[in-house]
């Protein structure tokens, strides 16, 4: 609960910049992600792979000043981890909130830094576990079963250039999954996910 409601205060935040920032940005954004995720339990008696999934959804964005904005964005993301080693895996997909503050260096192509927590409830869960896959509320006993919501620390930059009447963006960014999405089990001790994003975008600015 204190992680939601910081994520609320800063949402509330963002909302009532407007009222004092420069300009208003909107936009939309998709891209790739690489998903893993830190296992502890005996159910997990090797190494997990990654999985690749994608993300997309909208982007809102307000300059406070000539170095610094506030950024939110809502997202529908594909995360988890492949079988690897393990013999495990988790497909889960996410709808996510992350909240960013933003740093804009004075140098071309507009580089900025980005960092901020993200809110992620989740939308979908399927388990692969003794060579069968299912949905994680019908997984079969000792199979990672999860609680529905992630939060975690987003890192990342971004780049963008002017194209037309708006700019197109690109971003690497790193979210350090902070919650144990896991219920809890005799064989399962924690799952902590680890996703890299690798997104494009085209925001249009609104106000003077």
């Amino acid at each position: 609960m204190k992680r939601l409601t910081l994520a609320i205060l800063a949402a509330s935040l963002l909302a009532a910049a407007p009222a004092q920032a420069q300009r208003i940005h909107f936009g939309l954004k998709g891209g790739v992600n690489v998903a893993d995720a830190e296992t502890k339990g005996t159910t997990f008696n090797a190494e997990t792979g990654t999985r690749t999934g994608y993300h997309f959804g909208l982007i809102g964005l307000v300059d406070i000043s000539s170095w610094f904005a506030l950024q939110t964005e809502f997202l529908y993301s594909k995360k988890g981890f492949s079988e690897g080693a393990s013999g495990v895996a988790l497909d889960l997909a996410y709808f996510e909130i992350p909240v960013l503050a933003v740093i804009k260096l004075p140098l071309p192509l507009s580089p900025r830094l980005l960092t901020g927590p993200v809110l992620g409830l989740e939308s979908g869960c399927d388990v692969t576990f003794e060579g069968e896959t299912d949905s994680c509320e019908k997984a079969r006993q000792g199979a990672p079963r999860t609680k529905g919501a992630d939060s975690g620390i987003i890192f990342g930059a971004s780049l963008g250039f002017d194209f037309g009447p708006g700019t197109l963006t690109g971003d690497v960014r790193y979210n350090h999954g902070l919650t144990d999405i896991s219920e809890s089990s005799e064989t399962i001790d924690s799952i902590k996910t680890r996703t890299w994003y690798f997104s494009a975008g085209y925001i249009m600015t609104l106000g003077s």
